[in-house]
Formats: structure tokens, C-alpha cells, sequence
């Protein structure tokens, strides 16, 4: 027999569907080994309203009526470690925040812990609001983690949406090779309650090198890619996170994959380059020779298309950044150069434009050290992005097929110069990075080699903005060319498919524990 005391203090662990007309909310951030967990528990209905957050090893359903028969609900977590339970009052804000140091221990690794947070009625029911089931599982500080949980498809060049329900979606993609995308119009759901995945909706054309930007409303515009033939499309659509649907609108006036993708101030988005037909003859790279130099924007209020001013060069494989003072700096791509006898020669271009939004106009921006394509930059703050690696040549006298660089340059946005810093150990591209928490970067897997025969690579690099200089990280649990990433709700770098060892595309994913 369970005393009643004992019964209240489990009733106030437990999430569900709420009694009142406000949600509670549970936030859970952390899991690194040794660290802290953050939970955040809101919105009180007033200040100083009592709130329990309760952990768990399990995730339940535990139904309410084993403390309250009169409560038809169920918890979504167990009620093991309810004796650990956080017991407190909601501040002048709202909201009740609790911190829990984490100690290191080896035995934890991949330990789940379960939350839940309630509050209480004692009128019909002994518990009022019933908050959102969370979870971290938890991981050595500093490392790669690969847990067995695979995607139902393998995919490279991927996007990841964030979805309301704190699982995220991830989008098209493709098997193949970068100029022979077989692209998927799949999606897939991943849930952090269960650590696994499941089918999400279908878009309404197969997309891969696409571009997902985030819209004012809270949608996502994806735009262009290429479809299951591997043929760049105009095609455009919309999903919508709260009613999980992709929904068609406007195509653009340019078929377009490789391009960029810019949400602006105003709320439209700038869609720039890109290569927009992949023709296989007479040679591999003829697709370079579609890169294109035209620019559009897309309105989501009148969902229309308007063209925008000429880059001063086509760029296809190019990145873009949001200034601290919302102008927008096209750098580096893909490209082609008009010569006499053979017609044109693939380039890759080491200048950059620079878009006012307000004057919708491109003029020329400062140039960069080294050419350099198919490289993200990693914002460091304070209007500073580091560019490393990326595809730096492409030619056919003598004949490069797009090797790869290790050299590396930060742009500030204050002073619009770029500054050469220390070089990578190794050459890459199609690689990802992120910043850690201590304000150094990490450079992830890419591909070393050349463009058309890519060596996907495991390794990762770490940059300290103190010394400007890199040293190397924990290797990757799998080798990635392409992969996607996302920063998940509870603090860790999910890491997704990509070209792996082989040349094979791997639905294995990973984390990296902050």
C-alpha cells in the first residue's frame, strides 16, 4: 500500500494533456558528463505557484489513477526516481529553473533520464497542469557519440527542420554522388523520447542540395535542388511545423540547385546562383557551365517571385551571411570564365557581392585570400565568421577536378576585410562546423581528394580564435561528405547521413555532447 503523502508527492511528476486552459512547459537542456542540467518549467499562472519536476529512468505511461482514480490521464514517465523530485516556486517571470550538476561517469553513458513537471488542483483532481515528457541521454563532454539509431533512408545533403513538439524532420536528400543526386521526397521524424525515427510527411517533389529557410511565421521555404533525375527544378514548397504538411507555392523563375537561400529583414528571402540545368556531355564538369548569376526574391505574403540584381559573376556551390547590419554577403562558389577557342573554363571564384536589402542592390564586397567553394561559415560573434577548407580549384589545364584547400580566413563584418589565419592539417570540403562552448570551433568529416572523386573523411578539427591556429578533435564514428546537422533542444550536435567510406551514402547517425 502506497501512504497518500507518498501519492501526492508521485502526482506531481507527471505529463499529459492540461486541465487548465494554459500549458505547462518543460524545458531540459544538458547531459554532458561532466556538466549540468538546466530545467525550465513554465508558464505559472501567477508567481510564486508551486511546481514538482520529477526525473525518471523510464518513460512510463503511468496511469494517474494509481494516486488518483479520479484522473483519467497518464504520466509519460515512470515514477522510480520520484523520491529525486524538485520541488519549487515560480518566479515574478513565470517561471521555476532548476540546476543539477552532472559528475563524470563512464557507467552513465547513454543513461536516459525521463522529466516530467506538474502542479497541483486538489479539487477534482489531486494534479492541474500536466507538462511536456523531456529527455536527455547522457554523454562524455567532447565527444562523438553513435548510439545505433539509423535513418529509414540514407541520405546526403539532407536539411533539418525543428518542430513545436521538440522533435525535429528531417528532409529529402539523396543518394548518389554531388553531380548524380538521386534525390528522396521522404522525410523523417526524429523523436528523443524513443531515440528513433519515423515516417514524417511526404514533400510534393523529390529535392536534394535544396536550400530550407526559415520564414517570420514560423515556416520553412524550401526552394529548388534537384529532383529523383538529378535535373535542378523551380519547384517550391512550404512546411508547416504545426500542422506537419508541406504545402506547393510559387516556383521560382530559375531552376536552381547549389544556390543559397537568405531570410532578410523585411521578411522576404533572397535566392541567389546556383546551377540550373546538368547537362553529362561533353564531360563531368559541363554542369559548371549552367552555374548561373541571377538572383530573386520571394515575397510569402503575396507568394510571388520578383527578380533581384546580377551577381557580378555566376556562383553556384557559394555560401551566404546576414551582416550585423542586415546586408548579405555572397561569397566564393562554383563558376565559369568566357575564353576564346574552347569557349569557357570552370573557376572558383575567390570575390564576393555584397546585397542591400534596403537599396536592392549587389555591388562588389572585399575579396578573400583563397578561392573557395562548398564551405559553411561558422559564426564566431561579434560580427566575425570563420571559412575554412571548401573546393579552391577547378581546371583543365592542368587538370584539377576540384581539390580541395586547408587554408582557412575570418571575415569581419565591421571592418568588411578578411584575415588569413593558420591552415587546416588537412584539405576538405562538404564538411560542417560548429562553435563549442568554450568559443572554439569545430570542423567536421568533409571530403579531401577532388569534386568528382571524393574521399570522405572521419576527422575533425579544433580552431582556437585565441592562437588562430587548429588542432585536431575526436574523429567521427563514420566518415561524412555532405552530412546534415542540428542543434537539438537539449544541447547536443545531432549529426545525419552523408557520403561515407566507400563512396556510400549512411543513414547512421551521431551526437556531439557539448
Amino acid at each position: 500500500m502506497i501512504a497518500p503523502r507518498t501519492l501526492l508527492t508521485v502526482a506531481a511528476v507527471l505529463v499529459g494533456s492540461n486541465l487548465s486552459a494554459q500549458n505547462l512547459e518543460l524545458d531540459v537542456r544538458g547531459g554532458s558528463l561532466p556538466g549540468q542540467l538546466d530545467l525550465d518549467a513554465y508558464p505559472g499562472l501567477s508567481f510564486f505557484e508551486p511546481v514538482l519536476i520529477v526525473p525518471s529512468t523510464t518513460s512510463g505511461p503511468t496511469p494517474c489513477a494509481v494516486f488518483d482514480p479520479f484522473d483519467p490521464r497518464s504520466l509519460d514517465i515512470g515514477l522510480d526516481l520520484v523520491g529525486l523530485a524538485w520541488a519549487g516556486l515560480t518566479g515574478f517571470d513565470g517561471h521555476l529553473r532548476i540546476q543539477v550538476p552532472l559528475a563524470a561517469s563512464p557507467a552513465l553513458q547513454d543513461q536516459p533520464l525521463f522529466f516530467q513537471a506538474v502542479t497541483f488542483a486538489f479539487a477534482a483532481t489531486i494534479l492541474d497542469r500536466i507538462s511536456n515528457p523531456n529527455v536527455v541521454r547522457l554523454g562524455n563532454v567532447g565527444t562523438f557519440r553513435d548510439r545505433f539509431v539509423f535513418s529509414q533512408y540514407d541520405r546526403a545533403f539532407a536539411t533539418v527542420l525543428p518542430r513545436p513538439d521538440r522533435k525535429w524532420l528531417l528532409v529529402g536528400g539523396a543518394r548518389g554522388q554531388l553531380l548524380a543526386q538521386q534525390a528522396w521526397s521522404t522525410s523523417e521524424i526524429f523523436d528523443p523520447m524513443t531515440d528513433a525515427f519515423s515516417t514524417g510527411p511526404v514533400m510534393n517533389a523529390a529535392r536534394s542540395l535544396h536550400t530550407a529557410t526559415p520564414l517570420p511565421n514560423g515556416s520553412w521555404l524550401l526552394a529548388g535542388g534537384v529532383n529523383q533525375t538529378n535535373d535542378p527544378q523551380a519547384t517550391c514548397e512550404i512546411y508547416d511545423p504545426l500542422l506537419d504538411v508541406f504545402t506547393p507555392v510559387a516556383s521560382m523563375n530559375v531552376p536552381r540547385t547549389g544556390h543559397t537561400g537568405t531570410l532578410l529583414a523585411n521578411g522576404k528571402v533572397l535566392v541567389t546562383g546556383g546551377i540550373q540545368a546538368m547537362p553529362v556531355t561533353p564531360t563531368q564538369l559541363e554542369p559548371i557551365h549552367q552555374a548561373v548569376n541571377s538572383t530573386e526574391l520571394y515575397d510569402p505574403i503575396a507568394n510571388t517571385w520578383t527578380p533581384g540584381p546580377n551577381l557580378a559573376t555566376p556562383r553556384a556551390g557559394h555560401t551566404s551571411l546576414v551582416r550585423p547590419d542586415g546586408k548579405v554577403l555572397l561569397i566564393g562558389g562554383i563558376s565559369w570564365d568566357s575564353v576564346i577557342i574552347i569557349g569557357w573554363a570552370p573557376a572558383v571564384r575567390r570575390s564576393t557581392d555584397l546585397y542591400d536589402p534596403v537599396a536592392n542592390t549587389m555591388v562588389a564586397g572585399p575579396q578573400m585570400a583563397t578561392a573557395r567553394s562548398l564551405v559553411d561559415p561558422i559564426n564566431m560573434g561579434n560580427g566575425r565568421w570563420l571559412l575554412a577548407g571548401g573546393i579552391n580549384a577547378i581546371t583543365i589545364l592542368p587538370w584539377n577536378p576540384g581539390n580541395p584547400t586547408a587554408t582557412a580566413e575570418i571575415y569581419n563584418a565591421v571592418t568588411n576585410t578578411w584575415t588569413t589565419v593558420g591552415s587546416m592539417a588537412t584539405a576538405r570540403g562538404n564538411h560542417k562546423g560548429w562553435a563549442l562552448a568554450n568559443g572554439q570551433l569545430l570542423l567536421t568529416g568533409g571530403a579531401n581528394g577532388s569534386m568528382l572523386a571524393p574521399t570522405p573523411l572521419s576527422s575533425t578539427e579544433i580552431f582556437s580564435p585565441i592562437t588562430n591556429t587548429f588542432s585536431p578533435g575526436q574523429a567521427l564514428h563514420h566518415a561524412r561528405a555532405g552530412a546534415a546537422v542540428f542543434l537539438t533542444p537539449q544541447g547536443q550536435m545531432h549529426v545525419f547521413g552523408g557520403a561515407t567510406t566507400g563512396n556510400t551514402i549512411t543513414a547512421a547517425t551521431e551526437w556531439y555532447f557539448f
